[in-house]
C-alpha cells in the first residue's frame, strides 16, 4: 500500500491561492476591528462621567417637570408648557421658553 503522503506534488490551482489570499485578509480585517473596538470601549470607560447633578434646583411655583436634560453649558427641565434653562450650578434661571 502507498502512503497518501508520497504521492506527487500537484501544484495548486490559482483560484485556492486567491480563496486562502481573501481568508487571511478578512481575518486580519476583523482582528483590526475587534481591536479597535477594545481601544474606543477602554478610551470611552476611562473618559469623566457626566457633571454632577446639582443639589437642588428651584422651580418656579405651579411647575411639573416632565423631563430633565443636562450639558455642561446648561440644565434644561421641560414642563407640558415650558422649557427652563438653567446654569450648569443650577442656581440661576437663564431662559424659559414658551411651548405650543
Amino acid at each position: 500500500m502507498s502512503n497518501p503522503h508520497d504521492a506527487p506534488d500537484v501544484p495548486e490551482p490559482p483560484y485556492l491561492k486567491t480563496l486562502r489570499r481573501l481568508v487571511t485578509l478578512l481575518t486580519a480585517t476583523m482582528i483590526a476591528g475587534m481591536a479597535a473596538i477594545f481601544v474606543l470601549m477602554a478610551i470611552r470607560l476611562n473618559s469623566p462621567s457626566t457633571p454632577p447633578l446639582p443639589e437642588r434646583i428651584t422651580l418656579p411655583d405651579g411647575t411639573t417637570p416632565t423631563a430633565f436634560a443636562q450639558t455642561p453649558q446648561y440644565i434644561a427641565i421641560t414642563t407640558p408648557t415650558q422649557v427652563l434653562i438653567y446654569s450648569p450650578d443650577g442656581t440661576e434661571l437663564k431662559q424659559t421658553i414658551t411651548l405650543d
